[in-house]
């Protein structure tokens, strides 16, 4: 069942055009076509569970499903390249190379030096460097078999020098993107700093990062674009959105000007778009948002493979805006419109998004005082996605959990979770203001004590720049609010 349901997965994971293409495809085929059965059954389902499986084995009998599934797998992935083929630059480049070779192959030399000379013209165009390269080398490669005809040696030295300078210019970039990605990481796994000491760690990459910037050479769209989204991570780690922000409407001019270099695969713009909407929204600036969410909502039309990410992100940052305005009720209708899709696709989100979502919906159920359905959305992330989350997720996910069940007079489970997440935060060196506060308030409702001094220390906690933004995210102050206080009788001794 295992190997059907990484089809069922390429099967749901597809666009309408995409299933459309691929039935247009499989018409041109002869012979049985047992693996379109297939294909109808797990397009069908919405669910890899146990009505697809049984579906599957009442339609194949004994193990002739095995053959079918192959098949299908073959017919969709050719049916998928041939569907990007026109939209992907990378593919058409490596088409036009292969196309160089079978043409020399056949004694075509003319044909094939002309496919070279497409594919670095092309390559040039859209700055895709390496490419060039390829195509360079293989001309000479070409070159030396015929004995350097037609060519001096002045002309050599030029193709010579022009490869050389376009490996140095790729070496750049992939040395901006090192550090970029190793800052991502950073960001991904730990969150945003949450003390001075944090913040001077990332002086490191800080540097290396200036010092790229200001070597010589030109500087591609690539580069440039590495080195402001490099700026806005770094604000953004450091918990400064008014330093961020203008450096992301830079990088959006960026983009708007050479849009012929990244259409088709929109990743790096989806990054662009999800960090100017979380400033803005850090910023309260929630009617400004509205012009970037529909930015994302336009990325469906470019392709990358981005769809479900991108109909999920908009609607994590469209409960997220829900919740900062305590728009609580009309934040869940909109979440019920997507609760079936949500269970069906949510298999397909990147594990971090994913919990992402789950802690925007946690939010708005908690809201609405619905706390047993908000439970269910926190166990979700603590029991399936703990792996996948940044230290700061976690973090949340356990606060929220605790606050959820003090809520609910959970005080049996309290007093384990309590235990469990002190030594947890403890491990992972992440006992912060917050979270002290919140473990040394539980500890006293729990015995039925007072701490009237909660509001006072939650108020300079939020003066604290690397604190506020756990504060504003869980809604402490409303929390301890509704907290009722637990009578000596019901408390643990």
């Amino acid at each position: 069942m295992n190997a059907i349901v990484e089809v069922f997965s390429i099967v749901q994971a597809m666009s309408k055009s995409e299933k459309r293409y691929f039935k247009m495809v499989s018409e041109l085929q002869k012979g049985e076509k047992s693996y379109l059965t297939l294909f109808t059954i797990l397009e069908k389902h919405t669910m890899p569970d146990d009505d697809l499986a049984n579906e599957v084995r009442k339609s194949f009998p004994g193990q002739t499903v095995e053959p079918a599934r192959k098949h299908l797998y073959r017919v969709l992935m050719k049916s998928l390249r041939q569907f990007d083929t026109e939209k992907d630059v990378e593919t058409r480049l490596s088409n036009l190379l292969q196309d160089s070779r079978l043409l020399y192959n056949r004694g075509l030399l003319k044909l094939s030096f002309d496919q070279l000379e497409k594919t670095k013209t092309l390559a040039l165009q859209r700055e895709k460097f390496m490419y060039y390269v390829l195509a360079a080398r293989q001309e000479l490669q070409y070159l030396v078999r015929s004995h350097f005809e037609g060519l001096d040696e002045f002309e050599l030295l030029e193709k010579q020098k022009r490869i050389t300078e376009l490996l140095e210019q790729q070496t750049k970039i992939e040395q901006h993107s090192t550090l970029y990605e190793i800052l991502l990481l950073r960001y991904w796994r730990n969150g945003m700093v949450r003390s001075q000491q944090e913040a001077t760690r990332l002086n490191d990459l800080l540097l290396e990062e200036y010092q790229l910037l200001n070597g010589p050479g030109r500087k591609p769209f690539e580069l440039q674009q590495l080195h402001l989204h490099f700026q806005s991570i770094y604000f953004q780690m450091t918990g400064n959105p008014e330093g961020s922000l203008p450096v992301f409407y830079d990088l959006d001019a960026l983009f708007q000007q050479n849009h012929e270099l990244w259409k088709g695969a929109p990743l790096y713009y989806f990054h662009l778009l999800d960090g100017v909407l979380y400033d803005l929204r850090q910023m309260q600036r929630y009617e400004d948002m509205q012009f970037f969410l529909q930015r994302l909502q336009s990325l469906h039309e470019e392709g990358g493979g981005l769809n479900v990410v991108l109909t999920y992100k908009t609607l994590e940052h469209e409960l997220n805006v829900f919740a900062d305005r305590r728009l609580f009720d009309e934040g869940l209708m909109h979440m019920k419109t997507f609760e079936e899709r949500w269970q069906r696709e949510a298999s397909q989100l990147p594990l971090h998004m994913h919990a992402q979502l789950l802690f925007a919906g946690a939010r708005i159920l908690v809201g609405v005082k619905d706390y047993s359905a908000a439970l269910k959305l926190i166990n979700i992330a603590l029991n399936q996605l703990t792996s996948a989350m940044s230290q700061a997720q976690q973090s949340m996910f356990q606060i929220l959990n605790l606050m959820v069940n003090t809520l609910l007079n959970n005080v049996d489970y309290l007093q384990y979770a309590l235990r469990a997440a002190e030594r947890k935060l403890k491990s992972d060196r992440k006992l912060f203001g917050v979270e002290q506060l919140m473990l040394s308030f539980l500890k006293k409702w729990i015995a039925a004590r007072s701490f009237p001094e909660f509001n006072d220390q939650l108020h300079a906690l939020q003066q604290n720049p690397f604190e506020r933004q756990l504060i504003n995210e869980l809604a402490l102050a409303e929390w301890y609010d509704r907290v009722k206080p637990l009578s000596s009788f019901g408390a643990k001794k």
